[in-house]
């Protein structure tokens, strides 16, 4: 997959290492100027790069500078779009970002990396390529309570790393519309203390 440009907050959220909902509020609060793409069939907000290496750096220099310091600050950003370890100038102020550069092309090469260790089935959702599972399946799982060992009780034939993929990638990419439910349908049987069936069809898995 070819280098990553456009973020949306979920996206941003990952690299920030960052709840999805303080990302949010960020951009509402500017001076960040999302704009809107359509993906998947859904519009959202999204960044460019430039947005991106200002949240990073915003967040270790926001004691350093005020509120009209950071404008010119997002600006000069966007004007020059450091791509190396430039410094960054705008008023009175030197910025160096070598740092801040390096952290968002390591994380973003984490986030490429993350989608590429996905397949996606023909009607474009994410599966683990072990039997084609829905990605969003079982990190609703794990968002359930469930632990990776008891997720790898219910589908034996994924790895321990397939379900950490798929925690890290619904995390990145949420699921729009209905989440997925939170157990399985033969978890549910076992803890109302009813036999399961011998075999339950994978598309049937979660109730």
């Amino acid at each position: 997959m070819a280098e990553m440009t456009r973020f949306t907050a979920a996206e941003a959220a990952f690299v920030l290492r960052e709840p999805i909902r303080a990302v949010k509020k960020a951009l509402d609060r500017g001076p960040v100027r999302p704009t809107l793409e359509l993906r998947s069939g859904v519009t959202l907000r999204v960044i460019d790069w430039a947005d991106l290496l200002y949240l990073v750096a915003v967040r270790a220099l926001r004691e350093d500078l005020t509120p009209s310091a950071r404008q010119g600050f997002y600006e000069a950003l966007r004007r020059v779009q450091p791509a190396c370890g430039d410094e960054v100038r705008f008023g009175r102020f030197r910025v160096a970002v070598a740092d801040f550069v390096d952290e968002v092309k390591q994380r973003t090469t984490e986030l490429v990396d993350l989608r590429n260790a996905v397949a996606f089935a023909d009607d474009g959702k994410p599966v683990l390529a072990a039997r084609g599972v829905e990605v969003h399946r079982i990190a609703a799982l794990l968002n359930g309570g469930l632990s990776v060992d008891a997720v790898l009780e219910e589908y034996p034939f994924l790895s321990h790393d397939a379900v950490e993929i798929a925690r890290a990638y619904a995390l990145a990419s949420p699921r729009p519309g209905r989440p997925y439910p939170r157990t399985t349908a033969n978890r549910a049987m076992r803890e109302n203390r009813l036999e399961p069936p011998d075999e339950v069809p994978l598309e049937d898995d979660a109730v």
